[in-house]
């Protein structure tokens, strides 16, 4: 089997990165609303213009759903990267305790 090595540090500072690059964009995404009055569509066209501004919340909420999705994976990635990290670090400890009696060599 290939050895798994990474550095966690590293692993969680571009995880950092990650969720802060989001809740930048999060931030932009929600402070730039969608705005389209059922009156910009013209006066014998407000109910295609309602239909276009319900179109446009529905992307925007979208675009929401996927930043909280990035940063919900981000955090998930986090634990898992801690999960692997803690059981790295026990299972190493219970390595070096191996004598080559117990590994069924000569002593």
């Amino acid at each position: 089997m290939t050895d798994v090595f990474f550095d966690e540090q590293d692993i969680a500072q571009r995880i950092n990165r990650v969720l802060d690059e989001t809740q930048i964009q999060r931030i932009a995404h929600l402070a730039d609303a969608p705005s389209f009055p059922p009156s910009a569509a013209g006066r014998d066209f407000a109910g295609h213009g309602a239909r276009i501004q319900e179109i446009l919340e529905r992307l925007h909420e979208r675009g929401t759903w996927r930043l909280d999705n990035i940063a919900s994976h981000a955090e998930a990635v986090r634990a898992q990267v801690q999960e692997f990290s803690e059981a790295d670090i026990e299972h190493s400890g219970n390595l070096t305790r191996v004598t080559p009696d117990l590994a069924g060599g000569e002593k």
